[in-house]
């Protein structure tokens, strides 16, 4: 990792910071018409494993992460051409969504660890924690609602949740640009 950090690979660096950001951005945003998502999932999810495959050398978890979005761009493409609900697919998706997330952001942490930011570094953790937790909680209480009506309020409180952790790792993944790869000002 020394020796990629002391190079001029900085710039590298923030080129695949921003290829996640734009990547998870993707992910997030989902705008459909006639329920065609007009962001498709499967170009996010291209991007933040072409991001974390370029920063494997800096730290191994991102390659862990550039495997599972890997898997996440192949579950979005079987989507498209699967419609309808096979059993256990959500828990998968999410389970291998939480996995890629906690690697990403693991990655995130080692990185800062190495730059001397423990404020960074506590952030990812803080932030990974706080996702895994949202999605794991969502997944359960959507699966425990189809046969009740009891969660809608709990739901609605999680999806809030959701968005603010989201806005908060996006926010992150930009810090990580400039702070962590000396990457452009934007």
């Amino acid at each position: 990792m020394l020796e990629l950090l002391d190079c001029p690979c900085l710039e590298l660096m923030a080129i695949r910071f921003i290829q996640i950001f734009w990547g998870l951005l993707l992910v997030v945003l989902d705008f459909s018409i006639n329920q065609i998502d007009i962001l498709p999932d499967l170009i996010g999810y291209i991007l933040i494993a072409l991001g974390c495959r370029g920063l494997s050398k800096v730290a191994p978890r991102f390659l862990i992460a550039a495997n599972l979005a890997w898997l996440m761009a192949l579950l979005a493409a079987a989507s498209y051409v699967i419609r309808g609900n096979l059993p256990g697919f959500s828990i998968v998706y999410t389970a291998i969504d939480c996995s890629m997330m906690w690697f990403l952001l693991g990655g995130v942490i080692d990185l800062a660890n190495f730059r001397k930011r423990p404020d960074l570094s506590q952030r990812a953790s803080s932030r990974r924690i706080a996702y895994v937790a949202i999605v794991g909680l969502s997944t359960l209480l959507g699966l425990m609602a189809e046969s009740s009506r009891d969660f809608g309020e709990v739901l609605i409180a999680l999806v809030v949740g959701m968005i603010v952790v989201l806005c908060l790792i996006l926010h992150l993944i930009h810090r990580a640009i400039h702070e962590l790869s000396d990457g452009p000002r934007w």
